[in-house]
């Protein structure tokens, strides 16, 4: 059977490593780099002793429980190409084979290599019962000892990889509203669970300003940063009063990117996928009466953009030559491990749509607050024979 490098049936597992927060020691450990076992390139030793390691662990012998209680009874399976089914029960377990969720190190400061590994288990074929499990295995390349694992949750989200510093296994959990770094060190058979540390509250490395301003006919929405935080104006456009003002919100991964939630009343949801798209919910209910405008910003010269470059995107009403325009719409996107072309996209309510009028769409894109690129030449949209989704070139600024 082909060995795969990644998530097999067990598909519950939230396996993504996201780098929204900054949180994490500032002495741990950089991760190593996470190599792809399965090219058929000649490796670099470093690479091959890597891959060896990799490879012990896929077919190991760990502990793992059969039932999901505080105190479950316990037992050993052996993985073969990093997946376990058991032949006459509903046990399935599978080595999460994803970066950031598997690191070497030294856990007991013998000089050799051990390793922190998590292992999603399931107990029914359905795979409702399911948890995630953090466990270890010392000496590798030797003996290869497991331990008695932790239960960390269920669709459990790292804020970044798992690490060995010190002895200690550190994992960052990432909530709806905070960082959890849990420690555990290996005490006889079992992992000990040490003090948490708390990061609190989320905050974004970008600067304070707005990142979504959406519109529809009945509402305006816009999610914005203020010390790091999120927040959230709505403005009622049926009763003409602002429903709130600056409400502090809740942020948390969801499987196509984030969501910005306010819990009160009214309450607000407000969905931004990676691919732009976005989904505005008031009351439990989604705000169907919209229009948009999508696409892509891009460049032609040949650079990467860092990490936490931001791409700013605005839908303008421009047709006031006497007048600053008219912002409609925005979205601001970190750029994260993406490159361009980057996607985004403007919701706006078309009862302000005068067909008449002009209206484009400005891009840029600032790192550390300052201008790298712009777009010189307007990319009108809408009326006037103009297309909803369109392709933004930005400039470089000199």
């Amino acid at each position: 059977m082909k060995q795969q490098q990644g998530l097999g049936a067990l598909s519950w597992v939230m396996a993504a490593t996201v780098g929204l927060v900054g949180a994490g020691r500032a002495d741990a450990m950089t991760e190593p780099e996470w190599y792809n076992c399965l090219t058929r390139e000649v490796f670099t030793p470093e690479k091959q002793a890597w891959c060896n390691r990799w490879q012990i662990l896929q077919n190991a012998t760990y502990t793992v429980p059969t039932t999901l209680d505080p105190n479950p009874e316990l037992t050993t399976v052996t993985l073969t190409n990093g997946r376990y089914q058991q032949a006459d029960g509903p046990l399935i377990v599978e080595l999460v084979n994803q970066p950031g969720w598997l690191t070497f190190g030294d856990l007991n400061n013998d000089g050799r290599v051990d390793a922190a590994v998590i292992l999603g288990v399931a107990l029914d074929p359905e795979g409702q019962s399911v948890a995630t499990y953090l466990t270890a295995a010392l000496d590798v390349e030797g003996d290869g000892r497991s331990f008695v694992p932790v239960r960390l949750g269920e669709r459990i989200m790292l804020n970044g990889p798992i690490t060995i510093v010190d002895g200690q296994i550190l994992v960052p959990l990432l909530t709806q509203t905070e960082v959890i770094e849990r420690s555990f060190s290996i005490d006889g058979t079992a992992l000990q669970e040490g003090p948490q540390r708390v990061i609190y509250p989320v905050t974004f490395d970008q600067p304070d300003g707005t990142l979504v301003f959406s519109q529809t006919s009945s509402y305006a929405v816009r999610v914005f940063l203020q010390n790091g935080r999120p927040r959230i104006n709505l403005f009622d456009k049926q009763t003409g009063t602002l429903a709130l003002a600056a409400v502090e919100a809740t942020v948390e991964p969801s499987t196509t990117g984030w969501v910005y939630r306010y819990g009160g009343s009214p309450s607000v949801r407000v969905e931004v996928a990676t691919s732009g798209s976005q989904t505005l919910t008031v009351n439990d209910t989604v705000l169907q009466d919209r229009a948009e405008v999508s696409g892509r910003v891009t460049y032609r010269v040949r650079m990467a953009l860092p990490p936490h470059a931001v791409v700013e995107v605005t839908l303008n009403d421009v047709s006031r030559a006497d007048a600053a325009a008219l912002v409609l719409a925005s979205q601001a996107i970190r750029v994260g491990e993406r490159q361009v072309p980057i996607p985004f996209e403007l919701v706006y309510d078309p009862q302000q749509i005068d067909p008449r009028s002009s209206y484009t769409v400005q891009a840029r894109i600032t790192v550390d607050g300052q201008l790298r690129f712009i777009n010189t030449t307007a990319t009108p949209v809408i009326t006037r024979g103009n297309p909803n989704q369109v392709e933004v070139i930005v400039e470089p600024v000199r």
